[in-house]
């Protein structure tokens, strides 16, 4: 008897330590599973957080002077862990998607000529390591050459009165001087249509167009965006529109989120008149009264400011005709990109500035649009954390 409870006696010792074993083995494994997800969480964190910051800065910049690139996050902290961001150029072809073409180096890879660029994000948690790449469609950065820039070899422009005002200095909201040099007035692409601006400005009027360089200061540039480019610019813009407007014709409330932010308005003309859905139809549209803008104003027909309407921020006009018009004591700070690009107007790019209307350049707006976009993803993939 005694050497049968013995023997049971061990038995059960054998099989008690066994159970320890295993569920120490559950734990363990159920701690690295816990483990391992909040790694990828963490890298995928890093890829969210860099696709809002994109918009903010030229692509390129980021690729020389690695501006995203920064330092871990909570580096000694093993109860939240740890993530990274990297942006590199699509050097090869990554989901389907092409290689950029481009030669030209910038930092420790090529300089982007596609708007796709390669996020690789970082996710460290209590020994676990995941990495997630992604390759994203980076939105324009908003840094136009100048208040008010026309990108068609010809012109059609108009100045009435001796009391408007366009400005190529930086201004912030509070009417305070910005950090940024100053830029052009206005910025034009041909010889051409510099001469044109420059011919019907009036000895009066040449001290109302301001900015870096002789007064009154109006520039022929070689960084100003393509039509075509602007064409892609637009139908990715309208992809992140937060209101879309159909041939709205006048109105007077404001181009705003009801907080007061800034948001990215989108006006059209009739979705079933093209292929773009209306992207390619003129859109026009009269902002008038006392009403206030800000963020990303994209039309694709005429723009009118009348009254003492506001808009803080980009405007692009691109499409049917594309011109603009400020009245009044109308005001835009920020900038204005004008491309027409239909046979309307002669196929020229228009303006009429009037009365007292100001046109300013404004960097702050111009980041504070910025923020409104994210970089879309193309393509997600989990990769070794050796690639």
């Amino acid at each position: 008897m005694l050497v049968l409870v013995l023997l049971l006696t061990g038995f059960l010792l054998l099989l008690g330590s066994a159970l320890l074993t295993i569920a120490s083995s559950e734990r363990q494994v159920g701690s690295n599973d816990r483990s391992a997800a909040q790694a990828l969480y963490l890298a995928e964190a890093a890829i969210e957080r860099t696709r809002r910051l994109l918009p903010r800065f030229p692509v390129n910049d980021v690729l020389v002077n690695n501006l995203l690139l920064g330092g871990w996050i909570n580096e000694t902290s093993a109860d939240s862990g740890t993530y990274r961001a990297t942006v590199t150029n699509n050097v090869e072809s990554i989901g389907g998607l092409p290689q950029d073409g481009g030669t030209a180096v910038c930092g420790s890879t090529t300089c982007d000529t596609d708007g796709l660029v390669v996020i690789t994000g970082t996710g460290t948690f209590q020994g676990s390591l995941r990495v997630v790449r992604v390759v994203v469609e980076v939105p324009p950065f908003l840094g136009p050459p100048a208040p008010l820039t026309l990108v068609n070899s010809t012109v059609d422009p108009l100045f009435d009165g001796e009391s408007f005002l366009v400005s190529g200095f930086d201004r912030n909201l509070d009417g305070g001087a910005g950090p940024s040099p100053a830029h052009p007035a206005i910025a034009l692409v041909s010889s051409e249509a510099a001469s044109t601006v420059l011919g019907i400005l009036t000895p009066g009027q040449q001290s109302r167009a301001l900015g870096v360089g002789a007064t009154p200061s109006v520039a022929v540039v070689a960084n100003a965006a393509t039509s075509g480019t602007l064409q892609g610019v637009k139908l990715q813009l309208a992809r992140q529109a937060d209101r879309v407007l159909v041939n709205p014709g006048t109105i007077y409330e404001d181009l705003r989120r009801i907080d007061g932010g800034g948001q990215v308005t989108l006006v059209t003309g009739d979705p079933s008149a093209d292929s773009n859905r209306g992207l390619d139809t003129a859109g026009d549209v009269i902002l008038e009264g006392s009403g206030h803008g800000s963020g990303v104003l994209v039309v694709t027909g005429e723009l009118t400011l009348r009254g003492s309407y506001r808009f803080d921020g980009a405007v692009l006009l691109v499409g049917d005709g594309s011109r603009l018009t400020l009245e009044g004591d109308s005001m835009i700070i920020g900038s204005v990109i004008i491309a027409n690009r239909t046979t309307s107007h002669a196929g020229r790019a228009g303006f009429a500035i009037r009365d007292r209307a100001q046109l300013h350049f404004s960097q702050e707006t111009l980041r504070g649009a910025a923020r409104l976009l994210s970089a879309r993803l193309r393509t997600w993939q989990e990769i070794p954390a050796s690639q």
